[in-house]
């Protein structure tokens, strides 16, 4: 039964893990990125049947090292960016396809939600363990 356990315990942890990934990358990027001016070449807008429509924007960015463009991607509010308007970017040298325009994004608000999903996981198992034990 302890393997059971263990296993959803580990299952409901990955959200958790992924959310510390961004979260971790995106402030590497912050601190320690190279800062450049890119141009918007593409803007995708996904429209959601439920929920406001989302832009993914391609940007075109020039590296530290003269005349080697990159092409990444954010996701944005509709509207927000519109095709060859310049936009500032952040990205790290050994990689180059994750950028930072944004200000601030809203991986805080995942980062609760998921350490709450945990708490409640652990406090199932506790309880299903009681249960099965009582």
């Amino acid at each position: 039964m302890i393997i059971l356990y263990l296993l959803i315990i580990i299952i409901s942890a990955i959200p958790l893990w992924i959310t510390i990934r961004y979260v971790w990358l995106e402030e590497r990027i912050r601190r320690h990125g190279n800062a450049t001016t890119g141009t918007v070449t593409y803007v995708q807008t996904n429209r959601y049947p439920r929920g406001p429509a989302t832009d993914r924007v391609y940007v075109r960015y020039d590296s530290r090292i003269s005349g080697q463009y990159h092409t990444a991607f954010f996701v944005s509010k509709h509207g927000k960016y519109r095709s060859g308007q310049a936009v500032p970017v952040k990205y790290l040298h050994e990689k180059p396809d994750k950028i930072v325009v944004e200000k601030e994004r809203g991986y805080w608000i995942m980062l609760v939600f998921t350490i709450l999903l945990m708490l409640f996981v652990f406090f199932a198992v506790y309880k299903i363990d009681e249960m099965i034990k009582g």
